[in-house]
């Protein structure tokens, strides 16, 4: 459980970040771009720095020349990235799984809710719900298109 002072605060920095997109949208994307950026080259870095600590064992290990080195690196990369893909795949296909099993009972529970909702109102409220819903779409084509 958070604490009142740090929920204030946790308020206060959403607040803060929600300003700060509303008022400078194209610092904070500028932002969201380079550090995605930056992901990206400590990945790129990261590959490049176990290719080459591969390139160098293999290379010593079974004191092979360049273009023979080069082809046992490949494989090994080739590897160790399908090793990560299938167990990424694996994981991934049940979290899928159970997500498309969790998203069909929010539908028909919501789903039912709102049966349940619409046969009990009365023909009034179901007239000004209808026109309400209506105006409001018809409003928001004027925005919107």
């Amino acid at each position: 459980m958070i604490s009142s002072t740090y929920r204030k605060i946790l308020y206060g920095l959403a607040l803060l970040g929600f300003i700060s997109i509303v008022i400078m949208p194209d610092v904070v994307m500028g932002l969201l771009f380079e550090l995605v950026h930056l992901f990206f080259e400590l990945l790129f870095i990261s590959f490049e720095w176990i290719e080459s600590t591969l390139d160098t064992l293999v290379e010593h290990l079974f004191h092979t020349d360049l273009h023979q080195t080069q082809a046992i690196v490949f494989y090994l990369l080739l590897g160790m990235i399908l090793y990560v893909a299938y167990n990424l795949w694996r994981v991934l296909s049940s979290l899928f799984s159970r997500l498309t099993n969790n998203m069909l009972t929010a539908w028909t529970e919501q789903k039912t809710r709102a049966s349940i909702y619409w046969q009990e109102l009365s023909l009034i409220k179901k007239t000004i719900l209808f026109s309400f819903i209506a105006g409001s779409l018809y409003l928001a084509s004027f925005l919107f298109f």
